[in-house]
């Protein structure tokens, strides 16, 4: 098959579900061809493979992780058309001409200043990653984009064991801490919703993350104990998708497990300081944000607050103002 179309969406479980979009789109005019996508890792292929617009289109898919990159070179003559999803521009190019490949696009949702290519898209008006993304196949193809609020992932055969909690997930990847709330306030939250209401909570995410939650547990009374449930690192995805989905509300950080969520329609109340909620967060009606707007966010530091010794937009979010939130959520939901 020589109409094969390459994606670089090499980023993690966040930047996935924000490609979903793109790949609805693109199925929509790419016809007969092979769709070969090149992820981060095998996390991220495998949150893809449990898509129902992956299981409904699964002939048309190839998947690689970063890994078997070498293997594209299968492919060289091969590749009609190329997409880099956010992944590095130089990179990117690199890339694409070792495949011999001259039909390609690129979006770079960071960069705002006015492109003056017509195949590369930057973030001028500052919109989502979900819809610049899109964006790529008006551009390429020249159709209307079509935008979704949906569930998108397949539905797990196993029964819902778990009822009435409200998940935690204080998480943000191991290079991105700037973007986490502090473990006092999720303490604090915790400690609200379980002295006036009848809601368990959940905490999810990697194993690597369980230290966040015993620094949120430590010193804490039994009876709050007896109603929290730890499974950071005890889930698989589908599982994880099948929580989410039959939870009352997620309640997070900027972090994949968060898009997650608002991927499989749970509902979602997202933190927000250190990065823009307009370009990176959750999507869809069942969305609520809490951003905590200062002078210098948001920043998208690397590894910490760029210009701050800590991250000072996250640590003035109080817990008893989310509580409020969490709180008119949960009345609105059953109205």
């Amino acid at each position: 098959m020589k109409n094969n179309i390459l994606i670089l969406n090499n980023h993690g479980l966040g930047d996935v579900v924000m490609s979903f979009t793109f790949f609805e789109n693109l199925l929509k005019v790419s016809n007969n061809a092979r769709i070969i996508i090149l992820f981060k890792s095998k996390l991220e292929l495998e949150l893809f493979t449990l898509t129902q617009l992956y299981r409904d289109n699964e002939s048309k898919f190839l998947l690689y992780n970063i890994k078997n990159i070498k293997k594209l070179f299968l492919y060289i003559f091969r590749i009609k058309k190329a997409y880099s999803l956010g992944v590095d521009e130089d990179k990117s190019k690199k890339l694409f001409k070792l495949l011999f490949v001259k039909d390609f696009y690129i979006a770079n949702p960071y960069n705002y200043e006015p492109s003056h290519t017509v195949n590369i898209l930057n973030n001028e008006n500052k919109i989502h990653k979900s819809i610049l993304y899109s964006n790529l196949v008006k551009l390429s193809f020249d159709i209307n984009i079509l935008m979704e609020d949906k569930d998108y992932f397949i539905q797990d055969k196993e029964d819902v064991v778990y009822q009435n909690y409200i998940v935690f997930t204080g998480g943000s990847g191991e290079l991105e801490k700037h973007k986490r709330w502090t473990t006092l306030g999720y303490k604090n939250l915790l400690i609200n919703i379980i002295d006036n209401s009848n809601y368990k909570i959940f905490f999810v995410g990697s194993q690597s993350e369980q230290k966040i939650v015993d620094e949120i547990l430590f010193n804490i009374e039994n009876k709050y104990l007896e109603r929290v449930t730890q499974l950071n690192g005890k889930t698989s995805l589908l599982e994880l998708i099948n929580i989410l989905r039959n939870s009352e509300l997620v309640v997070g950080n900027d972090n994949g497990v968060m898009h997650i969520a608002s991927a499989c329609f749970a509902n979602v109340l997202g933190l927000f300081g250190s990065t823009n909620y307009k370009i990176t967060g959750p999507i869809g009606d069942n969305i609520e944000i809490i951003e905590n707007r200062i002078e210098c966010s948001p920043c998208y530091a690397y590894n910490n607050i760029e210009g701050c010794e800590d991250n000072i937009c996250m640590k003035m979010i109080t817990s008893g103002y989310v509580y409020k939130k969490v709180e008119n959520f949960l009345n609105d939901v059953r109205l």
